[in-house]
C-alpha cells in the first residue's frame, strides 16, 4: 500500500483503472482547452517554478515540461496519496532534473521549503476529495506557496457535467446528476466547486480573479471522447456515491445499478452531445 496523508473524504478509487482514466481525462481536457495547458492570461516567460496540487499520475506536470523546456524548470507535484505516482523514468525532465512528487494534504500547511517558491500553482478537480469547508484552507496554503505576483490556475467541474444538448432532460440524466449531487451534499462537499473557488480566491485577497468556462457545446468532433469520458466518470463516481447515500448496500449492487444507467446514458447520447463544462479560475497574488 502507498503512503497517504489522512484523507477524510474521497469518493474515487486509486487503482490502475482510475490512473488510466485520469490520463485519458487530461487529454480530453486539453482538447476542450484548445491545448492551452497554461491559460494565455498567465505570462509564460517568468514561469520557472511550478507546483501541481492533486497531481495524481503527474500527467499535467509531464506535459508542462514539454511546453516549457528549460534547464532551470522546477516542477513539483503534491497529492494526498502516492498510490498513483508514476514510475520514476516518466518523471525525467532533462538529464539533470526530474519532476518531484510529494505526499501532502493540501488542507494542511506545506513544509517551509515550499513557501514562497512557486510562480504558478495548478490545481485540478479536488471536488471529489474535499468538503466544502476545506476550500478556504487549501486557498490559504496556496497563498503560502506562491511568490509575490505568482498565479494560481484552478480547474473544476460541477454537476452539469452529465447534461447533454437535448431537452427536456431524460430520466437517466436526471438520475445520474441527482445521485452525484446527493452524494456530494451527504458528505458536505461542494456541488458548485467553480463558484466556491472563485469566491475563496477573492476573499483571500487574490488579484485579477477571473473564471472562464470551456464547453463541448458546438464541438461535435469531441462527441465520442466526451461520451467515453462521462461514462468513465459515472463508473468511477456513482457507485461509491450510491453506497454513501444508502442507494446500494455494497459495491457489487452499486456497480450493477450504475451499468443500467450507463446503458441508458449511452443510448441517449447516440443522438445527443454531452455538455461538459470545465471551469478555470485564475488569480494572482
Amino acid at each position: 500500500m502507498g503512503k497517504h496523508s489522512g484523507d477524510r473524504a474521497y469518493l474515487l478509487a486509486r487503482d490502475q483503472t482510475e490512473s488510466e482514466r485520469l490520463e485519458k481525462q487530461h487529454f480530453f481536457f486539453m482538447a476542450l482547452l484548445r491545448n492551452q495547458i497554461i491559460q494565455k492570461s498567465i505570462p509564460r516567460d517568468n514561469l520557472v517554478s511550478i507546483a501541481d496540487i492533486g497531481t495524481g499520475t503527474g500527467i499535467w506536470l509531464q506535459e508542462v515540461a514539454k511546453v516549457l523546456p528549460s534547464p532551470q524548470l522546477d516542477l513539483q507535484g503534491f497529492d494526498i496519496s502516492d498510490a498513483q505516482f508514476p514510475p520514476r523514468h516518466r518523471l525525467r525532465v532533462s538529464e539533470n532534473s526530474e519532476i518531484g512528487l510529494h505526499v501532502q494534504d493540501a488542507r494542511k500547511e506545506f513544509p517551509p521549503e515550499h513557501h514562497g517558491r512557486y510562480d504558478l500553482v495548478h490545481i485540478r478537480l479536488l471536488t471529489a476529495g474535499m468538503k466544502a469547508e476545506d476550500y478556504k484552507h487549501v486557498v490559504k496554503n496556496v497563498r503560502s506557496l506562491l511568490k509575490l505576483n505568482g498565479y494560481v490556475q484552478w480547474e473544476e467541474l460541477d454537476t452539469t457535467a452529465f447534461c447533454t444538448d437535448k431537452v427536456p432532460e431524460p430520466a437517466v440524466i436526471t438520475k445520474i446528476r441527482k445521485t452525484a449531487m446527493n452524494g456530494l451534499m451527504h458528505m458536505k462537499m461542494s456541488y458548485m466547486a467553480p463558484s466556491q473557488v472563485f469566491q475563496e480566491l477573492r476573499s483571500h485577497q487574490f488579484q485579477n480573479v477571473q473564471r472562464k468556462a470551456y464547453s463541448t457545446r458546438g464541438l461535435g468532433y469531441l462527441h465520442d471522447v466526451a461520451v467515453n469520458w462521462a461514462v468513465g466518470v459515472i463508473r468511477a463516481l456513482i457507485p461509491p456515491t450510491m453506497i454513501v447515500t444508502g442507494e446500494a448496500k455494497d459495491m457489487p449492487e452499486a456497480k450493477a445499478k450504475v451499468e443500467e444507467l450507463v446503458i441508458g446514458y449511452q443510448e441517449h447520447c447516440m443522438t445527443a452531445l454531452p455538455l461538459v463544462n470545465l471551469y478555470i479560475v485564475i488569480g494572482q497574488l
